[in-house]
């Protein structure tokens, strides 16, 4: 189990934990997370799933044998990993806020893999008409040797050229996200602890 999977079991178990000793009382795991109401609360424990899952699809993409998988498969995979890293960028955005969590939200939104998902994995034909944002098209054979490469052609300054590895792009993302988990782990463990007679 990596750091980051640990942080958010910790936190999750925490969670559970009060849970447990409030006897499932909704509105007393509101006060404890110090959420608004119970819509906060659950939009809360739905990002921590949505946090959950997601690495559970970015721990299986580590173990890609990226020379021997079909291009069909390496899409599939390039495609997903990115789109986790992006949903994970929007829990941890959900989490922070509800939660009042203000530091490093810049970091988490500039986030160059998030960047690069943009530009490869959520691209469109025709994105980028009358903005300033483009459709990249993905280099099948670069994604065997791990990277996110590629080009667009519909720039008015012509064709732009984009290049990062893969594994680089998730271990700077991962990171982050471990610095702003530690951060809520800090906030809702130490609660609890004082909470704890």
């Amino acid at each position: 189990m990596s750091e980051l999977d640990s942080i958010i079991f910790e936190i999750r178990d925490g969670i559970s934990e009060v849970a447990e000793d409030f006897d499932s009382e909704t509105k007393d795991l509101v006060s404890f997370l110090g959420v608004n109401d119970e819509h906060e609360y659950h939009s809360v424990m739905d990002s921590f799933i949505l946090l959950e899952d997601t690495q559970l699809a970015k721990n299986e993409f580590c173990k890609v044998d990226f020379i021997n998988e079909s291009f069909g498969r390496l899409y599939l995979m390039f495609y997903g990993v990115l789109n986790s890293c992006y949903m994970q960028q929007q829990a941890i955005l959900v989490i922070s806020k509800k939660l009042n969590i203000e530091q490093n939200i810049s970091e988490i939104k500039g986030v160059e893999v998030v960047a690069y998902r943009n530009d490869f994995s959520a691209h469109s034909p025709n994105r980028g008409r009358g903005k300033s944002e483009h459709s990249f098209m993905l280099d099948r054979l670069a994604m065997r040797q791990a990277k996110v490469k590629g080009y667009t052609a519909n720039h008015e300054t012509g064709d732009v050229f984009r290049e990062a590895n893969i594994n680089s792009l998730i271990s700077e993302w991962d990171l982050v996200l471990e610095r702003q988990l530690a951060l809520i782990a800090e906030k809702l463990l130490n609660k609890k602890h004082n909470n704890t007679p």
